[in-house]
């Protein structure tokens, strides 16, 4: 199973390793984990994302490169709420979107994105920006976001963040290319800002991610 082919990321503060103690009342817990390129499944290097729980949300930071000088790049949290119903014990792209046996997406006859509303449900899947930047000259950025229970201020789709601890998070980073005039501030705060409206919304595409598991 791929991960999640949807945006996601983040914000929050840099802290330490998943801690594997009991959680008590109010207890934060943090995980640090490797980007990954959509690409290929490899490891970004000198990049990583930091995802902090609490018990009113989650905090995440990543810090990135390999991104191209100029582009306007968003970060997204995609929430699993109910990991345990993701298909094959494994939360993926394939619990978002239909997927034939080879992993393509099987496009609905009227040119609509091919959600998985089964998937969806069953895992009680929302999805939210986190941030947006244009990238400088370095390729490297620092993206940071912040979601409390039940927001769903900046959610495309689903029912928010339900239990800080319980849910899996991936963090996905996504290009929006160069912004065209006057749309810098819409690339950089939507999920498909300066793309094309219809499925797949290209230019924009998916780069990196990182995968938390849940906390407990």
């Amino acid at each position: 199973m791929t991960h999640s082919k949807l945006l996601i990321a983040g914000a929050g503060l840099v802290f330490a390793f998943l801690s594997t103690s009991p959680l008590s009342a109010g207890e934060a817990v943090s995980q640090t984990e490797t980007m990954h390129r959509f690409s290929d499944k490899s490891v970004v290097a000198n990049a990583q994302a930091n995802l902090t729980r609490m018990d009113h949300g989650i905090y995440m930071t990543v810090d990135t490169v390999e991104l191209t000088p100029g582009d306007a790049v968003t970060a997204w949290f995609v929430v699993f709420n109910k990991p345990k119903n993701c298909s094959g014990g494994e939360c993926g792209e394939d619990d978002i979107f239909n997927l034939d046996e080879n992993g393509k997406f099987i496009d609905n006859a009227d040119g609509s994105p091919p959600m998985n509303k089964d998937g969806l449900e069953a895992a009680a899947i929302s999805l939210h920006r986190a941030d947006g930047l244009i990238i400088d000259t370095d390729g490297a950025a620092n993206f940071r976001g912040h979601l409390p229970i039940g927001d769903t201020t900046e959610a495309v789709f689903g029912p928010g963040l339900m239990d800080a601890h319980s849910a899996e998070v991936h963090a996905v980073i996504r290009t929006h290319q160069k912004p065209a005039p006057g749309k810098a501030n819409e690339m950089v705060s939507s999920m498909n800002g300066g793309c094309s409206a219809d499925w797949p919304n290209e230019p924009c595409e998916d780069l990196q991610f990182a995968v938390f598991k849940p906390a407990m």
